[in-house]
C-alpha cells in the first residue's frame, strides 16, 4: 500500500506562507514604521553616548515612501523633539533636536541642533533643512 505524502507537502506549504508572511511583515515595520540606528560621535553627549543604539519611530510624523518623500503626513516635528535625518552634506543618518522651526514659503524648515555644540555638525554648519529629510522621531531611552 502506497502513502501519500500529500499532508507532508501541505505542511511545507504552510511553512513557507508563515516564513514569507513573517519576511514581509518585517520590511513592512523596517522600511515604514521602526528603524534603529547607533550613534556616531560625541554631538548629542550627555543624552545620547557614542555607539548607543536608538529607536527611530518612522511613522511618527507620516508614511515615508521608499524614494523619501512623505506620502502621508499627519504632524509636523516641534521644536525640542530629537529626530534622525538626512544630513545635507554627507547623506547619513544623523540624529539632532529641532531647536527652531522656521516659515520659508509656504514650507517649514527646520534648524537642527547637537547637545554639544563645539562636537556638532549641525544647523549651524548647513542651514536648515526640509521635512522630507527628516526621516523620523528617536524615541527616548531610559
Amino acid at each position: 500500500m502506497k502513502r501519500s505524502s500529500r499532508p507532508e507537502a501541505k505542511k511545507l506549504d504552510s511553512v513557507m506562507i508563515t516564513i514569507l508572511v513573517v519576511i514581509f511583515m518585517a520590511f513592512l515595520v523596517r522600511f515604514f514604521l521602526l528603524d534603529a540606528a547607533v550613534v556616531e560621535g560625541k554631538s548629542m553627549l550627555p543624552h545620547y553616548r557614542n555607539g548607543q543604539v536608538v529607536l527611530i519611530l518612522k511613522a511618527a510624523y507620516g508614511i515615508r515612501g521608499l524614494n523619501g518623500n512623505y506620502w502621508m503626513q499627519w504632524r509636523q516635528p516641534t521644536t525640542g523633539e530629537v529626530v534622525a535625518a538626512i544630513s545635507p552634506v554627507s547623506h547619513e543618518i544623523i540624529i539632532k533636536e529641532i531647536g527652531e522651526v522656521r516659515r520659508e514659503g509656504k514650507e517649514l524648515a527646520y534648524f537642527l541642533i547637537g547637545y554639544n555644540p563645539i562636537e556638532s555638525i549641525d544647523s549651524r554648519d548647513f542651514g536648515l533643512i526640509r521635512f522630507d529629510s527628516i526621516i523620523g522621531k528617536v524615541i527616548p531611552q531610559r
